[in-house]
């Protein structure tokens, strides 16, 4: 039996939505900084007044974010409940073939690994992606003077991308560090509780070793991880400095506020995708566990369940 597909059935309409929704934003992104320049510029606008047509693409922003989060959630739910389905279902099929923890961890806990990588992973990696490069294209087709910024934008993009090899490493690496730990845990609180310790004493100091591995796993993972929202800032920041330096060199800094905002909106995608990365990395991670699981279930209790709890 295989993991059900996210894009499958019934799916595909809300995928189509939420993208649709994506590249509104960047719609509303592009027309709000037409109006913020027509804003400063004095210049009316469709006989309407600049401002009031900002405020009235500032609520159609929020709208449009708030739909693609409804939307993105009924379609992560929608496939958690078919994951759990198929689990649920497979425990049927191996129904009096024993008793494993693994089975029960993976329909309670498992099932949140599982959203995330469909909400915060694959849904936010579409949104956020189509709507920064929709930007982007209309700045790269449009505004010649403002191209040159999008370079640091670029060379962020081909930054997160380079981290996305070692995030999966930490990742991996720390999941396989926190089984070693549960294993020993089970293995410890089992013969404590049973009134038979080792000889070797109560394991402290082993706790303490592999507690200590484990946190330091948890901070490399952490620093690839920061150094993706590093790399978004930097890039953000780079482009809005380019745009003000070549604005001021020729004497057009009265003019740069609608670049600006479309620089921010594109760098707050990019920041926005190297976390969907980071979620859909550790979320692909939990598919591959349940793929297992309904390929060849689980015999032993006690690895199953170690196993079962090294999630990212």
């Amino acid at each position: 039996m295989e993991p059900p597909r996210f894009l499958a059935g019934t799916r595909r309409w809300p995928a189509a939505l939420v993208a649709a929704l994506a590249l509104g934003q960047a719609l509303v992104a592009v027309l709000f900084a037409q109006a913020i320049d027509r804003l400063l510029s004095g210049d009316a606008w469709l006989a309407f007044s600049p401002a009031l047509i900002a405020a009235i693409l500032a609520v159609m922003a929020g709208v449009a974010v708030l739909a693609e989060r409804t939307v993105g959630e009924l379609l992560a739910q929608s496939f958690v409940t078919d994951c759990r389905m198929a689990l649920f279902r497979a425990v049927t099929d191996h129904a009096g073939e024993g008793r494993d923890a693994r089975w029960l961890t993976g329909l309670v806990n498992d099932m949140a690994a599982l959203r995330n990588y469909a909400l915060r992973g694959t849904v936010r990696l579409w949104t956020s992606a189509l709507s920064g490069m929709a930007a982007g294209l209309w700045v790269l087709l449009t505004m010649a003077d403002q191209r040159a910024a999008l370079m640091a934008l670029a060379l962020g993009v081909l930054a997160l991308a380079a981290l996305v090899r070692p995030l999966s490493r930490a990742i991996r690496r720390q999941r396989s560090e926190r089984g070693k730990l549960n294993r020993f845990l089970i293995r410890r609180v089992r013969a404590e509780l049973s009134g038979a310790p080792s000889g070797k004493g109560h394991g402290f100091r082993k706790l303490a070793a592999l507690s200590a591995d484990l946190a330091g796993l948890s901070v490399q993972r952490a620093l690839v991880a920061g150094g993706m929202d590093a790399v978004a800032v930097v890039a953000g920041l780079a482009a809005a400095g380019m745009l003000a330096w070549q604005a001021a060199q020729h004497g057009t800094a009265g003019s740069i506020a609608g670049g600006l905002t479309l620089m921010a909106f594109i760098a707050a995608r990019l920041l926005e995708t190297g976390r969907a990365l980071h979620a859909r990395i550790g979320g692909v991670i939990a598919l591959e566990r349940l793929a297992a699981l309904l390929a060849e279930p689980p015999q032993s209790d006690v690895i199953a369940f170690s196993r079962s709890h090294t999630d990212a």
